[in-house]
């Protein structure tokens, strides 16, 4: 099984794999990855909101998650900002379908400029459950599902909270047509 959590930063998809990690009785059949672009937690999953850590392994490419687990009695994979990762899903369907092992995946499936963000797309497409979760835009408290960059951006990912806001589709229509007119 693939499940896979999706939406704008600060809407709590690394919440949602904690709460599932939390419930899992035998943590010894769980491995948890992120990728290496990713240092702002350490080699863990983190939420704002618990004090569980999930211990995670550093990846770059979904066929790395192989050799972590080769000779391991593993039944079940955490995987955190997927969208930074590379990589063929396939590994994924294999792991899932042949070696039956469960993977929860959380990521943003749209970038700050509303484009498809990196391998999410494929990832959705070979999930067998995909839930979208909302946040709080933070200019007017409706549910969010769009995360917007303040300033210009030298780069097209920044890895990090810093100028990031999560907003609503009125509120992101605001700054887009603001932006328009600088």
């Amino acid at each position: 099984m693939i499940r896979t959590y999706v939406g704008p930063m600060f809407s709590g998809k690394s919440d949602s794999l904690i709460t599932i990690y939390n419930k899992i009785w035998n943590k010894k059949l769980v491995l948890a990855f992120k990728p290496k672009c990713d240092s702002r937690d350490g080699a863990s999953i983190k939420s704002k909101n618990y004090d569980v850590e999930i211990p995670a392994i550093y990846i770059k490419d979904l066929k790395e998650i192989k050799k972590h687990i080769k000779g391991k009695n593993i039944h079940t994979i955490f995987i955190d900002e997927a969208q930074f990762l590379t990589g063929d899903v396939k590994e994924l369907v294999k792991l899932s379908v042949v070696d039956e092992i469960d993977f929860y995946i959380a990521g943003l499936n749209m970038t700050s400029e509303q484009k498809p963000f990196g391998i999410m797309p494929e990832i959705l497409a070979v999930s067998d459950t995909v839930h979208t979760i909302t946040g709080f835009c933070q200019e007017c408290n409706k549910p969010s599902t769009f995360t917007y960059y303040e300033a210009k951006k030298k780069e097209d990912v920044l890895v990090g909270d810093e100028g990031y806001i999560s907003l609503c589709q009125r509120c992101l229509k605001k700054h887009m047509l603001k932006g328009k007119k600088k």
